[in-house]
């Protein structure tokens, strides 16, 4: 499904006029999040519907095909036909290594992207930790670029920060309630947390299998803990305007776009080294970092947070938000449209 952040980017690059866009999406809904469909300014098409010959025909006559997958066979497909042309290719996309053992992942795209490893295409990584991964599996014969993502941050970069009280820090989680989040592991440092009579709060803001218990975490601290369920992107602004610090201690994830709309909102993180490129952007000057899955680390790390007066806060999240306009849409046009130049040129 193309996400709220990919149809602006792609929109911007296509209204920019220097280059003609045509993207092919897997699917245009998502199965696993409720997102409003957005409206696209972009041509497209949906290879789960789309007629083959169409696809084969966009995927021979660009100048540049970039891949971000490689697991459906319709993809594989289209892949072997770009490549059957010797024309540019390059592949994009997050660190491999999740949802397969590592071995076992490394002999499946071996074999399903042979393609790639035959070649000497450009690959773009989506932040230092995706080009490491690709660069452990590919070698050193082809270039590689550090092309992370971005976002439409107009409403996060909005927000007006000016209290500095005396008062309980604000967290924030927002994302799916799911183990991968690590939600049980800020559940359960959370409660020890306030059952110690610490003065802290939090938000909840997503949906997922772990509810019940953010719910019943929620009914014995009423006053402390709240749950908002999942919210459109349009509306997660001023869900951010009301906390003070991001916690984000995921098992894994690709990017970690919550890291950066946070940091846009003008908030610290706690974040895990697993959650997402986003976190290389973390630094003691705008945040905390913690090893994944470290349930003490993470409740020791809420606890600092508990003692930091809001006016520290206050200037952890002020550097975290000019850190943050690297990742802006535009900021993303500008650096997808210059790699793209680059590549055509030394393809030529």
């Amino acid at each position: 499904m193309p996400s709220p952040y990919q149809a602006h980017l792609f929109d911007l690059v296509a209204a920019d006029g220097r280059m003609s866009l045509r993207v092919i999406y897997e699917r245009m809904t998502a199965t696993d999040r409720a997102w409003d469909k957005p409206a696209l300014a972009h041509e497209h098409a949906c290879s789960a519907v789309a007629p083959l010959e169409r696809l084969e025909q966009w995927v021979r006559d660009a100048d540049l095909c970039v891949f971000g997958c490689y697991r459906k066979p319709i993809v594989r497909r289209l892949l072997a036909r770009r490549f059957a042309t010797r024309r540019p290719v390059v592949f994009w996309g997050e660190r491999f290594g999740f949802e397969m053992p590592p071995s076992i992942g490394a002999i499946y795209r071996r074999w399903a992207l042979r393609s790639f490893h035959a070649s000497r295409s450009e690959m773009w990584g989506v932040g230092a930790m995706a080009v490491a991964s690709y660069q452990r599996e590919f070698g050193t014969r082809r270039r590689y670029r550090n092309i992370p993502y971005c976002s439409d941050l107009s409403g996060f970069l909005a927000i007006e920060r000016d209290d500095v009280e005396a008062r309980a820090p604000r967290l924030l989680f927002s994302g799916s309630l799911i183990a991968r989040k690590g939600v049980d592991l800020m559940l359960a440092a959370l409660e020890r947390t306030l059952a110690a009579g610490v003065a802290i709060e939090a938000i909840f803001v997503g949906d997922g299998p772990l509810r019940p218990q953010v719910e019943r975490l929620a009914r014995r601290y009423p006053d402390r803990v709240a749950l908002i369920g999942f919210t459109q992107m349009n509306a997660l602004p001023d869900v951010y305007a009301r906390a003070d610090v991001l916690v984000a201690p995921s098992r894994h994830d690709g990017w970690g776009l919550v890291v950066i709309e946070a940091m846009a909102a003008g908030m610290p993180v706690l974040g895990s080294d697993r959650t997402g490129a986003a976190v290389e952007r973390v630094t003691s000057a705008c945040g905390w970092l913690i090893p994944a899955g470290d349930a003490a680390a993470l409740e020791n790390g809420l606890r600092e947070i508990a003692r930091t007066p809001i006016a520290r806060l206050r200037a952890m999240g002020a550097t975290a938000r000019a850190l943050s306009r690297d990742y802006t849409a535009e900021a993303g046009r500008d650096r997808l449209l210059e790699a793209i130049d680059h590549c055509l040129a030394g393809a030529s």
